[in-house]
């Protein structure tokens, strides 16, 4: 009896580990097999589709199919692209699935997809060939449910197109075109596609007949890429000469060249100008050298400036604005801080890079029509020389010396509590400028050392200060209490924390913990907070 009691308990151990194993394999298997699954298709599409078209069937019945392109590429090689994807009079092809569709309402576009995918696969089975399937589940599975396939944009750079014009040998009318109720090549008129075809940029009047009639026939940017790309790749591919890719893959790469590597890329030849003296006929203010080669190379392409045509920027911002320019005068037009296309605006945006955050946090940009026309500030720009300035650096950084600029400075204003900070201004003044110095945008605008100063004495009239050799105190402006009479100005405490570990998170400089600037005391508290 006592036998079989302990062969029942190793049975019954031997049942229960048996089921927890098969549990835990099924487990383990599937969550690999998910894994890869999201892996593969969902963080990199490989020529693979989600077709799901929620634009046209809203909340949809049943998953999307995820449709392998390159496989289908390599089944039907030995036939060609038509097999799917129907060509016009010209002999292009049409890049859209379904094409011949009555409407692309919901019964079409899904009659369309059944009959040309089902219809093909059992042509291929009635063939003896190997086929894709033809039930509902089979395409419309339930774990591909929450697949996702995103391409990363393509950004057609200088380096693609200085390419393209070797090997087009300079035959500009196989991509340009402009529109005069018809397409037509005018030479010396080449602009980028993305005027007219890009729909999700707003236009201006300058491109309204335009870009309404490229919204009206779907002539997308993507659409018009596709078609006018991949046909002169497979084009070009037939007549056994040198192609560009076809595969979505080979052009969504996700890869795009920094700014340093495409200033070594020439520009395309517009006639356009080395430097232009940027300045108006009667203006109030002299003009100002603009370096417009470098800014080309400073750039990823002409859009960040010419954001509707390669045209002058006074031919549609006149000095009182017209409606060629959406009436914005070309004062508004080089100064509005929130544009990306205006001189304050791109340099306002490049003040965030993590070398510049850290004084221009706080600083905010200069209000043209609140302070007026400054010289302190304007004549940075608007010096009215014609040639373009030398950049040196910083001309009084040699006068940084601890006898002019205080080496160190002791705050004490925490010391009940915590040793007295010992901040570092000199070396602190000196890395600035040396990070200044290596950026030709910040050397011209802080050619005056005393601009640094700004960074932390914002309130402060640095000539002023720099002839009395002593600038003010933070705490002329910033008491230990709160201000009865001002209750929004911080306390001294406040604006010593704010600005200073505001500065180093823009910078991204480790040193943001209490101890990293104030040794504390062994009497006082562990934590004043």
């Amino acid at each position: 009896m006592k036998e079989r009691a302990v062969y029942k308990r190793i049975l019954y151990f031997s049942i229960i580990l048996a089921f927890f194993g098969a549990a835990l394999f099924v487990v383990l298997t599937g969550d690999t097999y998910s894994r890869e699954e999201t892996k593969t298709h969902d963080g990199k599409p490989e020529d693979r589709l989600i077709i799901a078209h929620a634009d046209i069937f809203g909340r949809l019945e049943r998953p999307g199919v995820l449709f392998d392109h390159g496989l289908h590429v390599e089944a039907s090689e030995k036939e060609s692209c038509d097999t799917c994807h129907p060509g016009t009079d010209d002999g292009n092809l049409i890049f859209a699935f379904p094409f011949r569709l009555m409407d692309r309402n919901r019964e079409h576009v899904m009659d369309g997809f059944h009959k040309k995918c089902i219809g093909c696969h059992n042509r291929m089975t009635e063939a003896k060939k190997k086929a894709g399937p033809v039930r509902c589940g089979e395409c419309h599975a339930e774990e591909k449910h929450s697949l996702r396939t995103v391409y990363p944009r393509v950004d057609f750079d200088f380096t693609t197109h200085e390419k393209h014009v070797r090997s087009l040998q300079k035959r500009c009318i196989l991509c340009h075109h402009s529109y005069n109720e018809e397409l037509v090549y005018e030479e010396g008129t080449e602009q980028s596609c993305y005027y007219c075809h890009d729909a999700q940029e707003q236009r201006g009047p300058s491109l309204a007949e335009e870009t309404k009639l490229t919204l009206a026939k779907g002539l997308s940017i993507r659409n018009v890429s596709h078609a006018r790309c991949v046909n002169c790749h497979l084009d070009r591919a037939k007549e056994g000469a040198k192609a560009g890719p076809v595969a979505c893959a080979q052009c969504h790469t996700g890869r795009y060249r920094t700014i340093e590597e495409l200033s070594k890329v020439s520009r395309p030849d517009r006639d356009q100008p080395e430097t232009h003296l940027i300045h108006s006929e009667n203006g109030r203010m002299k003009g100002v050298q603009f370096d417009h080669a470098f800014h080309e190379k400073n750039t990823p392409h002409c859009r960040c400036c010419h954001h509707e045509t390669l045209r002058a920027c006074r031919e549609c911002h006149g000095p009182k604005g017209s409606s060629k320019g959406a009436w914005i005068s070309a004062a508004h037009a080089y100064h509005d801080i929130f544009s990306g296309y205006s001189c304050a605006g791109c340099h306002n945006a490049r003040k965030a890079d993590t070398q510049c955050a850290g004084c221009h946090h706080h600083l905010t940009g200069l209000d043209m029509q609140k302070k007026g026309q400054q010289r302190e500030y304007c004549g940075v720009c608007h010096s009215g020389k014609r040639e373009v300035p030398v950049q040196t650096g910083m001309r009084a950084l040699s006068e940084l010396t601890p006898e002019k600029v205080p080496e160190k400075v002791t705050v004490n204003v925490l010391e009940k509590e915590y040793e007295p900070a010992v901040f570092p201004h000199l070396r602190i003044i000196r890395k600035l400028a040396a990070i200044s110095n290596e950026s030709k945008m910040a050397s011209y605008f802080h050619q005056d050392v005393r601009t640094l100063c700004r960074g932390c004495h914002h309130r402060s009239d640095a000539g002023a200060e720099a002839a009395r050799n002593k600038p003010p105190y933070c705490r002329n402006c910033h008491s230990v209490t709160f201000d009865p009479k001002d209750m929004n100005r911080p306390r001294l405490l406040a604006v010593y924390h704010r600005q200073c570990m505001a500065c180093h998170e823009k910078m991204k400089i480790r040193a943001v913990g209490c101890e990293d600037c104030h040794k504390a005391k062994k009497t006082g508290p562990d934590d004043i907070f």
